[in-house]
């Protein structure tokens, strides 16, 4: 028997998944680890910390599997984006990688506009530059440590550190390296021109590849340490949404992913490089050859509900927080949440903007409190979903993934705020599927992307359909939503600064 092996590095922990040819799950396994907040608003991660958990999983996966590791045939990666890894010639981690949700670089990202305007930024990469990204945090480790940045052989992002560890191969893929905001996205090269005029290195930045394209492989040092087969092929495998979005089917366009995971994310496939010139999405390129995708980002969506579930609610079990949200009539009796923990991507952009509840009344209980949040996380990828269509983008089909798509009530309200029908797909661990379709069509196991996800996705019969009646009633509170942020926005900025 054939199996492929994924690897999702997500930002709270690793999964890794086997399945066979056809798509069935054999095992998994999961390690976490935790974010470092050494000064607020940044956040950082030991790539070595990565490494361990990974070993921990591969290993745990395989025993669960009760396979020998010969018959695994591939391995591929989905990873969380945007990050920043430092190595040096030896390939040596330098210092702790600053991810993704780090907001230290506001300085950065205002001297790189203020040097080459955001028209030509948006031009050349399609994207608005953000914290956290890897661009302007390469630009900030220059120019506040000057002794890390002479030390700098190549700069990874997260996902590729791990395969160099299990490969000795250096590299990236299109879709991560195009959302490090150095990449020419509607050319698929790393952007010189752009390098050059911010005052970085080129010689950092590894190749380039499709994410299905063998990188390596098993090395026999990595095949000691976790029981895989010294050999086995690896591909260089891809960003998170794109991969989550290959294992939930969405390859065509018109079809759309939404997440609520730790951020909440709108996907949408396009099959031309477009963007938003308001600068308020993300266009990265996409798994499928020919194609790239749209995607709208929240910072703070299923974080939101750990956030109040861990400082407010000691820790309550999930099922009886689903049970609580439902207790409450939708609409939380007014109580409206801005779900700003960490700032904001789309459509604000604003690592100032804060999380608020408002309109507090006696009344109200930890369960409005809970369905509060549940409403204004997708309030947030309803900011998406509208400047998506409003880009003439077809989107047809919605399909939820992540803790979102887990939790029945949280269903039930995309439906509802959404006005559209909302389907999931059968198998779990969407990322883990879309790294192991990679490695399977690596190895030649499936002719292509699509054709390896119509043998194996399976969506669900039945979509979630919304009721007519709270969609007139999350209508209302929607434009509420959004005025609240317009008539909040100063003070949010000024309780920034005293923060």
């Amino acid at each position: 028997m054939s199996y492929l092996m994924g690897i999702d590095l997500g930002t709270s922990s690793v999964k890794t998944v086997i399945i066979d040819i056809d798509g069935n799950m054999k095992s998994s396994a999961q390690a976490f680890y935790d974010i470092s907040i050494p000064n607020k608003g940044y956040a950082e991660q030991n790539p070595k910390r990565w490494w361990m958990s990974t070993v921990q999983t591969i290993k745990e996966a395989l025993n669960k599997a009760q396979i020998q590791s010969q018959e695994v045939k591939g391995v591929g990666f989905s990873g969380q984006m945007h990050g920043m890894v430092l190595i040096d010639k030896q390939l040596q981690v330098i210092r702790p990688a600053i991810i993704w949700s780090d907001q230290r670089t506001q300085q950065e990202v205002d001297s790189i506009y203020e040097l080459l305007g955001k028209n030509y930024v948006g031009e050349m990469t399609l994207n608005p530059l953000s914290t956290g990204f890897q661009t302007p945090s390469l630009l900030w480790i220059k120019q506040n440590e000057p002794e890390t940045y002479e030390k700098i052989y190549k700069v990874l992002l997260p996902k590729d550190y791990i395969r160099l560890m299990m490969t000795g191969e250096l590299g990236t893929d299109v879709t991560d390296a195009s959302a490090t905001l150095a990449f020419d996205t509607k050319n698929l090269v790393w952007s010189d021109e752009l390098i050059s005029a911010i005052g970085l290195n080129r010689d950092f930045y590894p190749n380039v590849n499709n994410p299905y394209d063998i990188a390596g492989k098993v090395t026999e040092e990595t095949a000691k340490e976790t029981g895989l087969y010294k050999g086995t092929p690896v591909v260089y495998g891809g960003g998170d949404q794109s991969m989550q979005a290959v294992g939930n089917g969405i390859v065509e366009a018109g079809q759309v992913s939404l997440t609520i995971g730790t951020g909440g994310q709108v996907f949408s496939v396009i099959a031309e490089p477009k963007y938003d010139k308001q600068m308020r999405t993300h266009t990265f390129c996409n798994a499928v050859p020919g194609t790239w995708n749209i995607m709208g980002a929240s910072l703070a969506a299923g974080l939101s509900l750990s956030w109040l579930n861990e400082k407010v609610l000691s820790n309550m079990p999930y099922h009886e927080i689903n049970e609580l949200a439902k207790s409450v009539k939708p609409g939380s009796e007014g109580l409206l949440f801005l779900p700003y923990l960490t700032g904001e991507r789309t459509p604000h952009m604003d690592s100032s903007a804060r999380g608020t509840f408002l309109g507090l009344v006696l009344n109200h209980s930890r369960a409005h409190l809970i369905r509060a949040v549940m409403e204004g996380v997708v309030f947030a990828l309803k900011d998406s979903v509208e400047i998506i269509k409003s880009l003439d983008t077809k989107m047809d089909t919605f399909i939820a993934s992540g803790g979102g798509a887990r939790s029945d009530i949280w269903m039930q309200i995309q439906a509802n705020i959404l006005n559209q029908e909302i389907y999931k797909v059968s198998q779990d661990e969407q990322a883990c599927v879309g790294a192991a379709i990679m490695a399977g069509v690596g190895v030649q196991a499936y002719p292509s992307i699509q054709e390896a996800c119509q043998a194996i996705i399976q969506f669900s019969d039945e979509p979630v359909v919304p009721a007519p009646e709270d969609v007139r009633m999350y209508n209302d509170m929607y434009e509420n939503y959004k005025w609240a942020y317009k008539q909040n926005k100063e003070l949010f900025h000024r309780l920034s600064d005293i923060s």
